[in-house]
Order: C-alpha cells, then structure tokens, then sequence
C-alpha cells in the first residue's frame, strides 16, 4: 500500500516522527484514511519515505496511545474505528503549534512573515475552492 498522502522533509524543524504523526491524523480528519484502514507496515513505510523504521514505530505508538490507530497483531496497524474527542481549545492549540513550527522553518529559509501569510492565505483560498 502506498501512502501518497506522507512526505518527510529533512528541511523542517520539526522531527520525521512528528511529521508522519501530523499528517496521519490530518488524513484521518479529513476522511482520506476512513476508520478500519490498513497502514503501511513500519517497514514498507520506512522504506517509502526514507527514515528508520524506529521513526514510524514512534510515529505509530503516539498515535495509537492517542486513540487514532490501532495495532492488531497479524491484522497490522489501523486507522481505528472512532475517530478520538479532541476538545476545541486542544485542536486550535495543535494547530496553532503547527502553524507556529512551520512558519519558523520557513523563516529559516529565508522567507518573510509576508511571503508566509500570502502563501498560507493562498493555499488556504484554494483548499477551499475545491471543496
């Protein structure tokens, strides 16, 4: 199974581990991952983006210990069948820590708030076009 969905970039600030975990649960939100959906095993996953197989292990752990997956043994890693009760202040607080980490590895880059705000303001313009 391939996971179109998942990148890691070296570039960013903010650790493999974290970035897989960030994208799983947004796939998740989103319904791009519906409940009861097989993942990739650690080591296919690994291979397919290019880090060690401990990365996704965590990445899957973290995800499992806040209730987004499951691990069912000869059945593999799932997306699990209830998506978890994230109250409203926790979402925003995810998202503005996201935002925040995002930016700061853009700014690294040399990019300015503006360039930032435009790009965020545009791609967030588009994402709602298509909807």
């Amino acid at each position: 199974m391939n996971a179109p969905y998942l990148t890691v970039d070296s570039e960013l600030e903010i650790p493999p581990y974290q970035q897989v975990v960030e994208q799983i649960r947004a796939a998740i939100e989103r319904g791009e991952l519906p409940p009861d959906s097989p993942l990739p095993t650690v080591r296919q996953l690994a291979g397919d983006l290019g880090i060690a197989p401990n990365t996704v292990a965590r990445a899957y752990s973290e995800l499992q210990a806040e209730g987004w997956l499951v691990g069912d043994g000869r059945r593999g890693t799932r997306v699990a069948g209830h998506m978890p009760q994230l109250n409203r202040k926790a979402r925003l607080r995810s998202l503005r820590e996201t935002v925040a980490a995002f930016a700061q590895s853009l700014r690294h880059r040399g990019f300015s708030g503006d360039e930032i705000a435009e790009e965020l303001a545009r791609a967030s313009q588009a994402r709602h076009a298509e909807s």
